[in-house]
C-alpha cells in the first residue's frame, strides 16, 4: 500500500495542474490516471483564455513555451452563424499582459494539450505519476481516503477527483447526480480540407434550426485539420428522437454554405461521442477529505461547451486549498468548502448567467433576429464582444427585454 498526503485521480488538465501546483508549493502527490499516455480524449478542443490566465500564475514561461508548440493554433475570436445563415464575426477581446505572442484563445487536439501537461508533470520529483492504473473503489478509513482496485491501494489525507464525465465519484462521494435536461452528446470527427476559416482562426458555432438550443462546431486546427462536431442535451436528443450522427452528416452534405466548404474534405476519423455534464446550479463540490474538480464537479458552461478552461480553475484551487488544509491540519468537510466558495466567487457568475441563456437562443425567430440586427450594427457587434467576458454585459443578455430592444430597433 502506498502513503501519501495528496492523492489526484485523473491526469487531464484540472489532475495535471493542480498536481504542478501542489509541485509549486513544494507538497508532494500522486497523479493517477486509467490510461497511459499520450492519449486521445473526445473533446471540442477549444482552450479559452481561462487557461492562458491559471498556466501564467503557475509559469508564465510555461505558457510562452506551450504558445509556441506547432500543435497550438492561435485563435483571436468566434463566428457566430444563425439558423438563417445569416453570420457575425465577433473578436476575442486580447489581454497583453502574458507576454507576446499569446493569443486570447488557442485550438489544440486534447492528445497533444494534455500530453504537454503530462510532460512537465514528469519533471517535477514532487509528483509520482502513475498510469494504466483504474481506481475503482474508495472508503473512509484511519483518517483519509483508501483507493483501491485490483493493482493498487493508495491511502491519502486528501483526494482530489479529477477523472472526467464518467466519473465512478461524481455520485459519491460527490452527490452529483446529472439529469438528461442538463447532460449534453457531443459527437466529434477529425476532417481536413475544410474551406473558409476566418484568417485569425475563429471558432465557429453554427446554431441550425432543428438542433436548438444545441449547435454545429467547426474549430480549425494546425496541420491543416478541422475539429467537426455537432451537440444536444439529452433530454432534446430523446423527446425529439433525433440522431446526432446524421444531422451531422446531412449537414456536411445538405446545407449549402457548408456543403460548399466540405467540398474536398476528408473525414480523418471516426465520428465519436462524449458526454458534458453541463453546469446547472450550485452545490456542494467537496466534502470530508476530498474535492471535485474538472468535469466531475460539472462546470462546463452550458452555451459554449467550455471546459478546459474551468477544469484549469478547478485544478489550481484545489491545489490552493490543499496547502491550506495541511497548513492547518483540518480535511473535514466544514474546512474544505472553501474550496467551492473560491470556485463559485471566480466562475460561479458566469456560470448562472450562462445557465439562462439556452431558454432564449432555442427560439429561431427571435435568434435570426438579433443576428440580423447585429450584421448591421457595429455597436451590437461590440456589445456581443463584450459579452464574452464583461459579466456584467453577458448578464443582460438573459434578460427578454433585451433582444425585444435589439428586434425593435431600440
Amino acid at each position: 500500500m502506498k502513503h501519501t498526503k495528496v492523492c489526484i485521480v485523473g491526469a487531464g488538465p484540472a489532475g495535471s495542474i493542480a498536481a504542478l501546483f501542489l509541485a509549486k508549493f513544494g507538497i508532494n502527490c500522486i497523479l493517477i490516471d486509467k490510461a497511459k499516455f499520450p492519449r486521445d480524449k473526445i473533446c471540442g478542443d477549444g482552450i479559452s483564455g481561462w487557461v492562458n490566465t491559471v498556466l501564467n500564475e503557475l509559469d508564465n514561461d510555461l505558457l510562452i513555451h506551450l504558445g509556441q508548440k506547432p500543435f497550438m493554433l492561435h485563435s483571436h475570436g468566434i463566428r457566430i452563424v444563425a439558423p438563417n445563415g445569416k453570420l457575425i464575426d465577433l473578436p476575442f477581446l486580447d489581454d497583453e499582459s502574458f507576454g507576446e505572442n499569446i493569443p486570447p484563445g488557442f485550438v489544440a487536439q486534447r492528445i497533444h494539450f494534455d500530453n504537454f501537461l503530462i510532460e512537465e508533470v514528469k519533471k517535477h520529483s514532487e509528483i509520482e505519476f502513475l498510469e494504466n492504473i483504474e481506481i475503482t473503489n474508495f472508503e473512509y478509513e484511519n483518517g483519509g481516503i483508501l483507493l483501491t482496485n485490483k493493482k493498487a491501494e493508495i491511502h491519502s489525507k486528501i483526494v482530489i477527483f479529477a477523472n472526467g464525465a464518467n466519473s465512478l465519484f461524481m455520485k459519491k462521494p460527490g452527490g452529483i447526480v446529472k439529469d438528461r435536461k442538463n447532460t449534453m452528446t457531443g459527437l466529434r470527427a477529425y476532417y481536413s480540407g475544410v474551406t473558409g476559416f476566418h484568417k485569425q482562426n475563429y471558432v465557429e458555432l453554427h446554431f441550425l434550426k432543428g438542433l436548438l438550443p444545441g449547435y454545429f462546431w467547426i474549430f480549425p486546427l494546425a496541420n491543416g485539420l478541422a475539429n467537426v462536431g455537432v451537440g444536444l442535451d439529452q433530454h432534446r436528443i430523446s423527446k425529439r428522437r433525433l440522431s446526432l450522427k446524421s444531422i451531422m452528416l446531412d449537414s456536411i452534405n445538405n446545407i449549402p454554405y457548408l456543403k460548399e466548404r466540405f467540398a474536398n474534405a476528408k473525414i480523418e476519423s471516426k465520428i465519436e461521442a462524449y458526454a458534458l455534464p453541463l453546469w446547472d446550479k450550485k452545490r456542494k463540490i467537496s466534502g470530508d477529505n476530498f474535492m471535485l474538480a474538472g468535469d466531475v464537479a460539472s462546470l462546463i458552461d452550458p452555451v459554449t461547451g467550455e471546459g478546459i478552461g474551468h477544469a484549469a480553475i478547478s485544478g489550481m484551487l484545489a491545489a490552493k486549498q490543499v496547502k491550506k488544509s495541511l497548513e492547518a491540519n483540518d480535511f473535514s468537510s466544514g474546512f474544505m468548502v472553501q474550496y467551492d466558495k473560491s470556485i463559485y466567487d471566480k466562475i460561479g457568475k458566469e456560470l448562472n448567467i450562462s445557465s439562462k441563456i439556452p431558454g432564449f437562443i432555442k427560439y429561431p425567430w427571435l435568434f435570426n433576429g438579433v443576428i440580423n440586427k447585429a450584421v448591421k450594427s457595429k455597436t451590437l457587434q461590440y456589445r456581443l464582444t463584450q459579452a464574452m467576458s464583461d459579466l456584467e454585459v453577458r448578464k443582460r443578455l438573459k434578460q427578454p427585454s433585451l433582444y425585444l430592444k435589439i428586434l425593435l430597433g431600440k
